[in-house]
């Protein structure tokens, strides 16, 4: 989700605002909704999955949020099963406002990018993804020096090491996990002066283009840049996307009166951005036209090397020339070698949509797909040179990016109230089900409840946030946040813990089955000002829910990898030869997510060590016949695994 996109939302309340002091808290017993343990999912893979040629060599496998929607392609799905019962452990450097992220390695280290705050000047800073410890920081250069979310890749001439890539406007830079310099590089940029009212041009973010092993920047003004992934040398004299600034917005003010309550628990909170106004109010100057060229993040094909860019088109298209865009477009961009030695950016295909996409486009793992939300409410799926398949109407605005999962031709999207499970049937897209939002169910001050971040489907469900406030005019005015998990196949909610914080990020998923949420409190800050006392104060950071039950988890990912096993062993070894590779990928990442589980349950006195000892046979013999992909020899003790849980 993006800011802009999240504060159409709040428009809705604006002329409703002096109505406040009739509001006040409910009467009714607070009597919260109690989640009992949940039961098996009967969600299954059918048939081979949408897999990808490339290798995992520099790509890192997506077992976990390598990246801010998981990898290069933006899926936002991970292959792990999410904790089937998960608390809220803690919450780490609350001073600062996570808008995206966070990311994790595969040492168990998290990272995350400060947007707005008081006090230390840091540009990235690094936690123990258990603890919540601050393991390190990099310092700013200068006050208004702000990077990408932190971006990792394996290291291949190091295998089992991983480095993380940060970009800034003037600066690229590669650090291994201990905080330590791979290098450090110029970008070539200078900073523009600040002009009040507009969005800030410097916003970078960051990806990685496999057939050149370029990293390549793209930041908020349009401007691409590619750069040697070994050394931060410029590889390109760079690319522009010729959109013309946004104009986005339903013509509907804020009365100041709000504009001002809100801004001052911001700037109490975080402070200003660096051209002086508080976030909140610089969020809605930007949605009446202090737009930006991108307002998301950006996609590359690893099969392909095709570079995929939301943006919006130029300024003529949409019938008037007055230097903005009310209209979006999609472009391909080839990244292709010259004589020189470096690369060029070429524009090899566009697409324009009537009420604009601000939605990263999020590509299915062969990259033959293309998926992408417009403004309206409709999912759009596109083939790889941006020809129109379908579209479809979820009856809602969309507010974020389009998830997409290899299994099922499954896809997920998110509007400010619902999410949604699409199939994509080939030629249509077909709406399954709307989540169960109950979460808050029984709280004396929630009488509406909505989807708050986008969906990430995990091998044992979907993870989604949950926010539920007061009804205003249909909207939410937020007064409570937490993270849910609901079935696959069904939509139902399995399990549900109340959190801290409101966030515009992503619903992060770890190795181990944790849940993390960067704290970007826009939405809850109207709730705050409206309802002062029903609502605790504003806070940053990042938050980690814990898994509890073990058990309960090494169920959930021992029974995920019989499924998949099962299902792997009735394909075609030479049609569905990559389908059954990647297979046997996630049914070894799943293995040893349920081995590092079972030690916890045991410890917990969630699994006695009989049964443990018993699991662990049985899964160190599927390991053994996965590694040979004899999946006929691995399913039966996978399927005896899974059945000890009955």
């Amino acid at each position: 989700m993006k800011i802009w996109k999240v504060v159409l939302v709040l428009l809705a309340i604006g002329a409703g605002f002096f109505a406040y002091k009739f509001f006040v808290g409910s009467d009714r017993p607070h009597n919260p909704r109690v989640f009992d343990p949940p039961a098996k999912t009967a969600w299954k893979p059918v048939g081979a999955r949408t897999a990808g040629l490339h290798d995992y060599n520099i790509i890192p496998q997506p077992e976990t949020f390598s990246a801010i929607h998981v990898g290069v392609n933006n899926s936002d799905s991970v292959w792990v099963a999410a904790a089937p019962m998960f608390e809220l452990d803690w919450v780490a450097e609350p001073a600062y406002f996570v808008g995206n992220g966070p990311t994790l390695d595969n040492e168990g280290n998290l990272y995350f990018n400060p947007g707005i705050y008081h006090g230390e000047r840091v540009i990235m800073v690094s936690l123990d993804a258990v603890t919540g410890e601050r393991r390190w920081a990099i310092p700013a250069e200068h006050d208004r020096e702000k990077t990408s979310p932190a971006f990792l890749l394996n290291d291949p001439d190091n295998p089992g090491s991983q480095i993380i890539y940060i970009s800034s406007y003037t600066r690229i830079m590669a650090i291994r996990p201990d905080g330590s310099t791979v290098w450090s590089a110029a970008t070539g940029y200078t900073l523009p002066p600040i002009v009040p009212g507009e969005m800030s041009p410097t916003i970078t973010h960051l990806n990685y283009h496999l057939q050149t092993d370029s990293l390549v920047t793209l930041t908020s003004a349009g401007k691409l840049m590619a750069f040697d992934r070994k050394t931060g040398a410029p590889r390109s004299v760079g690319g522009q996307i010729p959109g013309a600034p946004a104009i986005s917005g339903t013509g509907r003010q804020i009365p100041e009166r709000m504009l001002k309550r809100v801004d001052a628990l911001m700037d109490e909170a975080f402070g200003k951005t660096e051209t002086g106004r508080s976030l909140f109010s610089s969020a809605v100057n930007y949605i009446y036209g202090g737009g930006g060229v991108v307002t998301n993040f950006f996609s590359i094909a690893p099969d392909t090397g095709l570079i995929y860019v939301a943006a919006t088109a130029e300024d003529a298209e949409d019938g008037t020339e007055d230097g903005r865009s009310e209209i979006g477009a999609i472009y391909v961009i080839d990244l292709i070698a010259n004589e020189d030695g470096g690369v060029d950016f070429e524009i090899v295909n566009k697409a324009t949509f009537q009420g604009g996409t601000g939605s990263t486009p999020a590509l299915s793992a062969d990259a033959r797909r293309v998926y992408v939300s417009d403004n309206i409410g409709h999912v759009i799926a596109l083939d790889a040179q941006l020809n129109e398949i379908w579209r479809t109407d979820v009856g809602e605005p969309l507010v974020g990016s389009v998830t997409v999962a290899p299994d099922n031709n499954e896809i997920y999207a998110v509007t400010q109230k619902d999410v949604f499970q699409l199939i994509d049937r080939g030629d249509r897209g077909e709406v399954m089900w709307a989540a169960e939002l109950g979460g808050f169910d029984g709280y004396a001050n929630v009488d509406v409840q909505s989807n708050v971040l986008t969906a990430t489907p995990t091998a044992n469900g979907v993870v989604i946030g949950i926010g539920g406030g007061k009804n205003f005019f249909t909207a939410n005015m937020m007064l409570h946040v937490g993270m849910g998990l609901v079935d696959r196949k069904t939509g139902a909610l399995r399990f549900f813990a109340e959190g801290r914080e409101d966030s515009i990020a992503m619903s992060i998923v770890g190795p181990d089955g944790s849940i993390y949420i960067g704290h970007s409190p826009i939405r809850r800050a109207v709730g705050k000002a409206m309802y002062p006392n029903l609502t605790p104060d504003l806070t940053g950071g990042v938050a980690r829910y814990k898994p509890i039950r073990l058990d309960l988890l090494a169920r959930d990912a021992v029974c995920a990898a019989e499924a998949r096993s099962a299902n792997a062993s009735t394909l075609d070894a030479t049609t569905d030869a990559v389908a059954i590779a990647n297979d046997v990928r996630q049914i070894q990442v799943l293995i040893n997510q349920a081995e590092g589980a079972i030690s916890i349950a045991v410890n917990d006195g969630d699994l006695t060590a009989e049964e443990a000892a018993t699991l662990r046979t049985h899964l160190s013999v599927s390991a053994e016949n996965l590694a040979d992909e004899t999946l006929t020899q691995t399913t039966p003790h996978l399927a005896a695994a899974c059945a000890m849980f009955d």
